[in-house]
């Protein structure tokens, strides 16, 4: 499944990449009809052999780690933030559907992607009729990444 393969590189990048320790066993799913975003957001559809959007959404706490880790350090200027936290919710999404196009159907062959888009001020998304929507939260020690796919069950 999608989101099990979602799920395990998000553990895999968190834990090993930027050393994050992950909760797993606070890990949930659900198929809700809409989904309630956290406070700042990145999307990547995908099309092809396999129609769907894929969101990561993000705790301010484990963003701000996350930030702080690409930048090693770096002071980042007040007029910066937003879009250091733009690029690096971009590069996380990114590197995470790009380890887990393998394990998707047809092991990724023929699946297009978008290049990501970040909102910070949405409040929910709903799901149309002809869709699903699977959803997980990952927990750490900063707070919450939700992971989420919508699926067109359109054939």
């Amino acid at each position: 499944m999608i989101l099990d393969s979602l799920i395990l590189q998000t553990r895999l990048f968190l834990q090993e990449d930027m050393s994050i320790n992950v909760n797993g066993d606070e890990i949930e799913k659900s198929s809700p009809d809409k989904l309630i975003l956290k406070d700042y957001t990145s999307m990547i559809a995908t099309g092809g052999t396999l129609n769907s959007m894929i969101i990561i959404s993000y705790d301010n706490e484990i963003l701000n780690k996350l930030v702080e880790i690409f930048m090693d350090g770096e002071e980042v200027e007040a007029e910066e933030v937003d879009e250091v936290r733009d690029s690096v919710s971009g590069e996380v999404i990114n590197t995470i559907i790009g380890l887990a196009l393998p394990t998707f159907p047809n092991r990724g062959k023929g699946v297009t992607i978008t290049p990501p888009i970040t909102i910070n001020d949405a409040g929910k998304i709903s799901k149309h009729k002809n869709a699903e929507i699977i959803s997980t939260k990952v927990k750490t020690q900063y707070g919450e990444i939700a992971i989420s796919a919508i699926i067109s069950l359109e054939k």
